[in-house]
Order: C-alpha cells, then structure tokens, then sequence
C-alpha cells in the first residue's frame, strides 16, 4: 500500500522526538541504584521499537513523491547536484560534523554490514515465538509468568530463563523456530555473518535427538543463507551447568557430525561451578580433532579464571573477559597473543558482577591497550538489546569516533572463524564506503576518487 509521503515523514519526526526524549530521560538515570538496569532495558526496549518503526517507514512504497526523492537519471546535472544534495540531507543526515545528531549514528550504524560471534541462540527468541511454542506443545504459561521470569537479577537467574525458553522445545522441528527468530534478528541489524552458541544438554535430558535437531536447524540454516545472503555458523555449547562429563558426551556428539555448519564448541554456563581448568580434556580432544574453542571467562569470575581458559583450554577467544583489567600482564599476554575478547557491554552491565554502567566498561580501555575485540550483544531478546545499539553506546558513553566504531566492525570480521576473512572485510569495507558517502562521512581517499 502506498503512503502520502507527509505522512511519512510527520510520524518519522514524532519517532525522532520520541527517541531523543527517551534517551534523555535515560541518560538522568542513576547508574549506581539496584532498579537502574531493569529501567534502562525499558528505555532500550522502547528505542528499539521506535528505531524499527522507522526503519520499516524509510521501505514503504510512496504515493506521488517529490522530484528530489527520485533517481538522479534523467535529470539535469545542476539540478541532479541540489536534488541528491537535499534528499541526502533528509534521509541520511550529516556525521562530518563535530556532534553529530544521536539518530543519524544510530541509523549509521544500523545499516553498515557487520559481524557477530557470542550470541546464544536460545537468547534470540523473541516472546511471541516463545509463547507460539509454548501454546503449540499444550503448556499453559500466562502473561505474567513470563514477564517473571524475564525480570531476574544475576547471571544465575539470567540462566533460568535460559532453561525456560529451552523448556517451550518438545520436538526437535521447533528448533527450526529458534534460527528463524535468529535470521529475523539478524536482518533487522544488518549482521551478514555470525557465530551462534546452541546448548542441547537440556533438551538430550527432556529426549530429543541431538543429530535429528542439529539436521533441523542446519536445514534452515542453508535456506537462509539462500534467501538472504545471512550465513550462520554454530558453536556447540559443552555447558558447566552439567559437568564435564555430560560435555565430554556433547563434544562425542559434534565430533559425530559432518555438517559443515557446526564449527566448534564454547564453554558457557555459570563460571563460578566449574572453572575453565576441570574442562581442559574436553577442549584438547577438540582441538586435535580440529574443533574451534571458545570460552565463556571472566565474567563471573577473576583474571585467574582467564589465565586457565587460555593456557589451559588454548580458548581461541574469551567471552566478556571483564575482569582482565584487574591484571595487566594478562592484558598484555592476550594482545601479544592476538586472543580476541567478545564483548557483551549491555550483558557485563546488566549482570553487573564487575560493571555497573557503561561508562565504566573496560572496553574503552581494551581498545586503547591494543586488544583484539569484537562487539556483541550475548542475548539480545533477554536482555532488549541488538547488536546496532551495543556500538552506539560505545560512541555515546565510551568517547568511540565514528571512525573507531568502524574499526571494530573490521575488527571484529577478523575474530571470527570465517574462512575468508580478508574477502569478507574488502566486500563489507566497499559497501561501509558508500554509506559512508551517503552520511557525508567522506575520507581524503574517497574525495580523491570523487
């Protein structure tokens, strides 16, 4: 259906004013008071909401649009010059400026391809498909259970929630459920590639056949990455929550698999009932078997449980690794090294074991020191958050330029596990370009080429 487009853009300026509201109202929160993290999720919450609105207003189809919103073809050279200059100047704002305007990094940001590589799959399931699920399999859940169950405090209620969306999965095809909730998520974001964390502990104990869901989920998978372009790979969660026998067993299963979309494993769970080191066996039978290792550390627990996940595990990259600021050689001995951290800023500040807001995460100072790092949200249907908001909070709490966010977008192809990541950063760094033309954010060597 085609739009007046004056409707289109009164109910964009309400969206931009509502935004601006929304986040000065946040921006006056306390950072050091026990409701702050529920409140801020809220405000996040509702941004987001708007952000995707107006998102989905810039598509729609527009009914008699005016000449400087239509192709350049065809029209005379100086009026090409002031037509393209004017609908830039609407639609995708100026960053060349010293402040520039909230919206117009966010919409940045949003469109710029990008990566992601700690995101546990089972956090990827927005509500309505969980209660789709939770209807479909005959188990009765009200409202009000599950907005319970989402307002938890701590890593360890974090997790029970964790089990609550694993509990609405009956049959192994519901599990072709959670990818789509996934590559909805990831569309919306515009993250090209991504590693996803998948745990089949509780569902093997509730009977499911871990090949059968495996076989579900790669199936929609390649259907996926058919249609849109999206390629996810999974990273089989071994889970401290049950020991490192039950992950012996798991890692058993994977090394059973020929799916080229299971790439390896990552420890998660809660870090504090079982340290790195009682699960260095399981991570060097997948090494020596060509697994890729990944470990949950430093979140919960200090930089000695790093120092384990690392020497012990040979970890590839570490998850969170909040607590490496308290040692420096640490620090020094991951950079040396080229081990990545996965940073999760709205995650660390919400559990709040070791950050309590933003501006006190240590990623500025990660980034500084040289560390290899790569942005991501952990959890985003858990926690009301994706991957476009986690760098904007980078630029508006921690001091990020444009051109720094940028970097760690590049940053953060270079963590992961593609094959070809050279190829996939010249592609994604081609198409940042033209964005970045689009907002006027315009580099010595692309006015060179103009």
């Amino acid at each position: 259906m085609e739009v007046p487009f004056s409707e289109i853009l009164n109910r964009i300026a309400v969206i931009d004013r509502d935004i601006a509201e929304l986040n000065r109202l946040k921006s006056r929160l306390p950072a050091d008071r026990p409701y702050s993290p529920t409140i801020q999720l809220t405000f996040d919450k509702q941004i987001n909401t708007l952000l995707n609105e107006r998102v989905s207003l810039m598509e729609l189809p527009i009914l008699h649009p005016p000449l400087w919103l239509l192709s350049k073809e065809g029209l005379e050279p100086s009026v090409e010059s002031s037509v393209l200059k004017e609908r830039r100047s609407l639609l995708a704002g100026d960053l060349s400026v010293p402040h520039p305007n909230e919206q117009d990094v966010i919409n940045f940001i949003r469109e710029i391809p990008k990566t992601e590589v700690h995101l546990h799959l089972e956090a990827c399931v927005n509500k309505e498909t969980l209660k789709f699920l939770y209807k479909k399999n005959g188990i009765e859940v009200t409202d009000k259970e599950f907005e319970d169950k989402y307002n938890f405090k701590d890593l360890n209620g974090f997790i029970q929630v964790f089990f609550f969306v694993q509990g609405s999965v009956k049959e192994a095809s519901d599990l072709g459920y959670f990818i789509d909730s996934l590559a909805e998520y990831l569309r919306s974001n515009n993250i090209i590639y991504c590693e996803a964390f998948f745990a089949p502990s509780k569902f093997i104990q509730n009977g499911l056949d871990f090949d059968e869901m495996v076989e579900v989920m790669v199936n929609r998978i390649r259907q996926i990455e058919v249609k849109d372009g999206i390629t996810i790979r999974l990273l089989v969660d071994v889970s401290r929550s049950f020991g490192p026998e039950n992950a012996m067993n798991n890692l058993k299963r994977v090394l059973g698999l020929k799916q080229k979309e299971v790439i390896g494993i990552g420890l998660g769970g809660a870090e504090l009932m079982g340290p790195a080191k009682d699960y260095s066996e399981v991570f060097k039978v997948a090494r020596e078997s060509g697994l890729r290792c990944v470990a949950h550390s430093g979140e919960d627990d200090g930089p000695w449980a790093i120092w384990d996940a690392v020497n012990l595990c040979k970890a590839e990259r570490i998850g969170h690794g909040t607590s490496a600021i308290q040692d420096p050689e640490l620090v020094r001995y991951m950079k040396e090294n080229r081990i990545p951290i996965e940073i999760c800023v709205t995650s660390n500040v919400f559990t709040g074991k070791y950050v309590r807001k933003e501006q006190n995460h240590p990623v500025r100072y990660y980034y500084d020191q040289g560390l290899m790092l790569c942005i991501n949200t952990d959890d985003p249907d858990i926690f009301n958050v994706n991957l476009t908001y986690e760098f904007f909070k980078l630029y508006r709490f921690l001091d990020f330029s444009i051109d720094e966010i940028i970097d760690l977008v590049r940053q953060g192809v270079l963590c992961t596990f593609h094959p070809e990541k050279d190829s996939l950063w010249k592609s994604m760094e081609e198409k940042i370009d033209l964005i970045k033309l689009k907002y006027n954010l315009v580099s010595e060597k692309q006015i060179a080429a103009v």
